[in-house]
């Protein structure tokens, strides 16, 4: 017997599907919850401003080219504007600032669980680490990648409220084939450009390895066009700009071929503690898919992940030195390379795969809310539907009496359409009355999101 779903909003300030780990993340939700689940994201220019994903139905906030606390006000209005709009039963929040606005604006019996999965640059560190205490405060789970990071929220008093869900990729969408090798080796980097990611190390130490031999790295993933041009101005101080490519964050679908296009991946990090926890820097599973070598800072929470020597090369955080040391050996050594690679690509498809993490959060749902999850498939995995048309259960009642033909007035078919509506689908497009995001998406609000508002 199939118990009643449950209603889910689940909020990221990023773009999904996507390359940060908030994407990935959520997309997991998507293929293995059962809910009635709503999305509230951050919209790009080549993503749907909203869609339906499975069950799903996902609004995506325009933001546009504003600065980030401008794109943080709009997407915050979003997320408030749904949580007024709907009686959820849970809220999943993928970073504090949704998060918080769930923790100003309780209801009885919503519950929130707050995944750990950003980290704040800079410049917005002290609003985040406001927001991210009272999430946590609020909060009825707490979802973080690591047994290190769940460690540190024991440490304040947290462990009964603390869940390990690890990462996972879809290792056959990552299987990619083998590309046509470069005459020079690529390096790429995927992920934001804030501090946390130590970019500072990955360039001083690409000055050593192109005293030694000709590389190209390729440095991608954020969509800040502010951090993309300071990045390059630093680029061009080093004199690598020859060398070095900077570019925003790929197409979600092309994702895959990027990383097999690459000799190496590179995933360096500062490993500095922020309330206490250390960001896991991502992606880091998806170019162990693609069967590529990986390079990594040794900080808390990779190790987990990837064991050095075994599924990568780990080297000291901030040190260019080992960094240049570690690229150059795993370019030179063939069986070295070799070995990791496979190394990697047996973990992930042993014990990081979306299904496992696609498993964890399906369980931890049930927990969280017992019955939810119980469902019977023989009951759920059909429509009843004939023809082209989804029946009600008067239109049902009349095909067991016996009925030749059916068409329910509620049922729109060329019969059964008003002449007014036949007239209107042959006018020219710009006169036709135009539909809005709700006639598609009825129930999920469209609130204001212009970012300019205040």
């Amino acid at each position: 017997m199939s118990s009643r779903r449950i209603r889910v909003l689940a909020t990221a300030f990023a773009a999904v599907p996507g390359s940060s780990p908030q994407g990935a993340s959520m997309m997991s939700m998507v293929d293995g919850l059962r809910a009635d689940l709503d999305l509230v994201t951050v919209k790009t220019e080549d993503l749907a401003h909203t869609k339906r994903m499975g069950d799903a139905r996902m609004f995506r906030v325009p933001v546009g080219s504003a600065p980030l606390p401008e794109q943080r006000e709009a997407y915050g209005r979003a997320v408030r504007r749904q949580l007024e709009a709907e009686p959820y039963r849970v809220v999943h929040a993928f970073d504090p600032w949704a998060g918080a606005i769930a923790a100003e604006h309780p209801a009885p019996g919503r519950l929130l669980v707050y995944e750990v999965s950003s980290f704040p640059e800079h410049a917005d560190a002290e609003g985040w680490i406001e927001a991210h205490r009272a999430t946590l405060a609020a909060a009825d789970r707490v979802w973080v990648p690591t047994l290190a990071m769940a460690a540190a929220l024991s440490e304040r008093g947290l462990e009964s409220r603390v869940d390990v869900v690890r990462p996972g990729v879809d290792v056959s969408r990552f299987d990619w084939m083998e590309p046509t090798p470069p005459s020079t080796p690529r390096l790429l980097y995927l992920g934001g450009f804030g501090p946390s990611r130590d970019l500072e190390t990955l360039l001083l130490a690409l000055e050593k390895v192109t005293a030694l031999r000709p590389v190209r790295l390729m440095i991608a993933g954020d969509r800040a066009r502010e951090r993309r041009d300071a990045l390059r101005e630093r680029v061009t101080e080093l004199g690598l700009e020859a060398i070095v490519t900077v570019r925003g964050e790929p197409h979600a679908r092309r994702l895959p071929e990027l990383i097999a296009a690459a000799d190496v991946c590179v995933v360096p990090s500062l490993g500095a503690a922020i309330e206490g926890l250390v960001e896991l820097p991502q992606p880091l599973l998806e170019p162990l898919s693609c069967a590529r070598p990986v390079v990594a800072a040794d900080v808390p929470g990779v190790s987990e992940l990837v064991r050095d020597e075994v599924e990568g090369l780990l080297h000291p955080a901030g040190n260019a030195t080992a960094l240049a040391d570690a690229l150059l050996e795993v370019m030179r050594d063939s069986v070295l390379r070799e070995r990791l690679i496979r190394g990697g690509y047996r973990r992930v498809r042993d014990e990081l795969t979306a299904g496992a993490r696609r498993r964890r959060v399906r369980a931890l749902y049930e927990v969280l809310v017992p019955g939810s999850q119980r469902a019977d498939p023989w009951e759920e995995s059909f429509d009843e539907i004939t023809g082209l048309f989804e029946l009600n259960t008067g239109a049902l009642e009349l095909l067991r009496e016996g009925a030749d033909t059916l068409a329910p007035p509620d049922i729109d078919t060329d019969e059964t359409r008003a002449p007014r509506a036949r007239d209107e689908e042959t006018k020219p497009r710009a006169e036709r009355p135009r539909r809005t995001d709700t006639d598609t998406h009825p129930g999920l609000v469209v609130p204001d999101t212009d970012p300019g508002r205040r």
